[in-house]
């Protein structure tokens, strides 16, 4: 294979066998071979869930919940990265699936984070 011709598809799968990027991580630290993140669209969204492709565009979710609001003490919508939402945030309920359009970040999310989302109560329930 000529390197010269390489596609941009070609090309990422090859950094994602090389590199600690966050579809090479997908394939291999996650059990369920799905990468949990939050996601920003350009309609002011923020969703996290878990995806098996962070370049895919729309970019698809499972299991994803929406933050509607986030209190102060989180540290910003990166702080939902981090830590994941506290007791004052507003979290959605739980999809099974959902194809985001608008895409403006991708942050990959710490194991408190995680375990955070997946405790928070649904808002008005």
């Amino acid at each position: 294979m000529n390197i010269d011709d390489m596609t941009i598809k070609q090309a990422r799968e090859l950094c994602g066998m090389f590199g600690n990027t966050p579809s090479a991580q997908a394939t291999s630290s996650n059990t369920h071979g799905e990468l949990p993140v939050v996601v920003c669209t350009d309609k002011r969204g923020v969703v996290f869930g878990y995806t098996k492709n962070t370049n895919a565009r729309p970019i698809e979710l499972t299991h994803a919940r929406m933050c509607l609001y986030w209190s102060s003490d989180v540290g910003g919508v990166f702080g939902l990265a981090e830590t994941g939402p506290t007791k004052d945030c507003k979290i959605s309920a739980v999809v099974p699936s959902i194809a985001l359009e608008g895409v403006t970040a991708i942050m990959t999310v710490d194991d408190a984070a995680v375990k955070a989302w997946g405790k928070c109560s649904v808002q008005g329930r």
